[in-house]
């Protein structure tokens, strides 16, 4: 079952999640995250340390926000991003989701970071010379910085100091939230087990 969530640049309107508790894995980014939804609301949210400490803490990080609420979905964000990040994160969700027997779902990891406007772009380094770009449609894609034709529309990062070395435009800090993720149009994809 895929459910795909429709765009016109003239409307931007909130995705409506179902109506269902869903917990929300971002570990692709040094500012991982964790949250609990219902729809469209925000139940709890929980900013994590990415690096070595996301992997040590992670389990014990979800079991505390969770408390004895059991989600009846798992969201896991499918990258572009760190490696080991998308790794730990996804494993514990596809763990849980198992042992749950709950549906597991992806979604574009740097779509965390969207505003609730369009259009953007969210920018975030590549570790390898490049910039990786998520605009409001599409999937992410990894650019160089001299092939970049971005001066019209907002700008966003994570890290704005990091892209402006390589980018002088002006760039807006980005902080994650599940937040985004609701103004944005991408497809959920349900993950077979």
């Amino acid at each position: 079952m895929q459910a795909t969530l429709s765009f016109s640049p003239k409307s931007w309107q909130m995705v409506q999640f179902p109506p269902v508790k869903t917990l929300i894995l971002e570990t692709a980014t040094e500012k991982a995250f964790i949250a609990l939804t219902e729809g469209s609301n925000v139940l709890a949210f929980q900013p994590l340390s990415g690096g070595p400490e996301l992997s040590k803490r992670l389990a014990l990080e979800v079991s505390t926000l969770l408390s004895s609420t059991r989600p009846e979905q798992i969201a896991v964000g499918s990258g572009p991003g760190s490696f080991t990040g998308l790794r730990v994160g996804a494993a514990l969700a596809q763990a849980l989701a198992f042992g749950w027997q709950t549906p597991l779902v992806s979604f574009p990891s740097l779509l965390a970071f969207a505003p609730t406007t369009a259009p953007f772009a969210i920018l975030v380094d590549a570790r390898m010379g490049g910039i990786y770009v998520q605009r409001e449609t599409g999937p992410a894609y990894l650019a160089q910085p001299q092939d970049l034709f971005l001066k019209d529309i907002p700008l966003f990062s994570p890290h704005p100091a990091l892209i402006q070395k390589r980018l002088p435009l002006p760039i807006q800090e980005a902080t994650p939230s599940p937040r985004g993720l609701l103004f944005t149009p991408f497809s959920l994809n349900y993950c077979q087990m």
